[in-house]
C-alpha cells in the first residue's frame, strides 16, 4: 500500500480526532476527584455558550479547574491548535486572538467541551452502574 493510500485511510474528521483525545483524557481522570471533574465537564459547554470562551476559561482558572482546562487544550491541540500546551495557553489565546479567529476557537472549544462532557457523563454512569451491580 502506498503512503498516499495510507494517508487517505488514516484521515479522520475533526470530530473523530476530538472524540479520541477527549476519551483518552477523561479516562485518565478516573480517580478520587472524578466527581468534581465530571461536574465541571457537564457545566463548561453551557458556560462557554453563555459567557464566551475567554470568560469561561478565566472562571475555570479562578475556580481551580486546571485539569479540565488542560484536557480542553489537549483536545483542541489535536485539531490544529498546536500552540495550546495547557490551560494558561488556552487562556492567553482566548484573550489575545483577533475576532474571527476567536469565534472559530470558541466554536471549536464548544465542540471539544461537548466531547469531554459526553465521556465524563458516560464514565460517571458506568462507574455508578458498576457500583450498584459489581459482577
Amino acid at each position: 500500500m502506498s503512503t498516499a493510500t495510507q494517508h487517505k485511510m488514516d484521515q479522520r474528521t475533526q470530530s473523530q480526532k476530538m472524540a479520541q483525545v477527549a476519551y483518552e483524557r477523561v479516562s485518565a481522570r478516573k480517580d478520587s476527584n472524578f466527581k468534581d471533574y465530571a461536574t465541571t465537564a457537564k457545566k463548561f459547554p453551557s458556560l462557554i455558550h453563555t459567557c464566551g470562551l475567554s470568560q469561561a476559561v478565566a472562571f475555570g482558572l479562578a475556580k481551580g479547574d486546571q485539569a479540565y482546562l488542560d484536557d480542553l487544550a489537549s483536545v483542541l491541540r489535536a485539531v490544529g491548535y498546536k500552540d495550546l500546551a495547557d490551560a494558561s495557553g488556552l487562556d492567553s489565546k482566548a484573550r489575545s486572538t483577533p475576532l474571527v479567529a476567536y469565534l472559530r476557537l470558541s466554536r471549536d472549544a464548544l465542540l471539544a467541551a461537548g466531547w469531554l462532557k459526553r465521556y465524563a457523563e458516560a464514565l460517571a454512569q458506568k462507574g455508578a452502574d458498576h457500583a450498584q451491580d459489581p459482577r
